[in-house]
């Protein structure tokens, strides 16, 4: 299966490439959320490609919903165009998300950066690793010395979205701004590709407060295999894709003290 969610990115990259370059029609969804053109010509592309290549295996994707299934354990799992509103306003950090799942749990998660050239992908067992154009492919190890502790780490998260510095979509105000006070230091960094620096050991931990599956499958598996733990902020690391948020970090004692901090539950005002 990895071969062919491989196969699906790295035939629609430079498409991709020329309608970033070009990137500017979009809608919005009943959500609230940006939805492209884009979006959907690479959501059928792919599933046409799976359903030659995997006839019959379930398809959901962000776009276009569940095909093949009443409801979904295991199959495909499809973000066409993860950080949508990147893809929009010239940030080359978007991504194109594929996982395949069985019975809940992500077992191959490929992470396509198309504007940077860059691959990152893992299956269950195999290591997890980063193509870039014109480069050696290099496997992606977290080193046995990454942080334990927030005041060492370097932490990042997507955005201000359900937290208190403002609520936006979400139902629960995570407490991001202690966070930011005590981290060694923190930053910014578009959706996926903060969690694939997680797996390149060059973050410490990512957060995410709001993610849909077709968001976090395809992460797990390249965290897992490249040494990491995941979680999700009420700190379960069970059926994480459900969870509706996702933490990675290098560490799993970091991963626990992000959540305290994080979680308005367990962190005092």
């Amino acid at each position: 299966m990895l071969q062919i969610a491989l196969e699906a990115v790295n035939t629609l990259r430079e498409k991709t490439q020329d309608a970033f370059g070009g990137a500017g029609l979009f809608d919005y969804k009943p959500d609230r959320s940006v939805v492209t053109q884009t979006d959907l010509m690479l959501e059928a592309e792919i599933r046409d490609i799976f359903g030659k290549r995997s006839p019959g295996v379930p398809i959901w994707g962000e776009e276009f919903g569940l095909n093949g299934a009443e409801e979904f354990e295991s199959g495909w799992i499809i973000d066409p165009i993860d950080g949508t509103r990147a893809f929009l306003y010239g940030i080359p950090l978007f991504s194109t998300l594929i996982a395949f799942v069985e019975q809940g749990e992500p077992v191959v998660g490929v992470m396509s950066f198309p504007a940077i050239s860059t691959v990152v992908y893992a299956a269950k067992g195999e290591g997890c690793w980063m193509s870039i154009e014109g480069k050696p492919l290099r496997q992606l190890k977290i080193t046995q010395n990454s942080p334990e502790t927030v005041e060492q780490a370097v932490i990042a998260a997507s955005g201000i979205h359900s937290t208190r510095y403002h609520l936006a979509d979400g139902k629960v105000a995570y407490n991001l701004e202690s966070l930011v006070k005590s981290a060694r230091d923190f930053t910014f960094v578009n959706d996926a590709y903060q969690h694939a620096m997680v797996a390149a050991g060059r973050l410490h931990c990512a957060i995410d407060t709001l993610m849909k599956p077709w968001d976090s499958a395809a992460i797990l598996p390249c965290i897992k295999e490249a040494g990491g733990d995941f979680c999700t902020l009420n700190g379960s690391r069970e059926k994480v894709i459900f969870g509706g948020s996702l933490v990675s970090a290098c560490t799993p004692k970091l991963l626990d003290s992000v959540v305290r901090i994080m979680n308005p539950s367990i962190t005092a005002d």
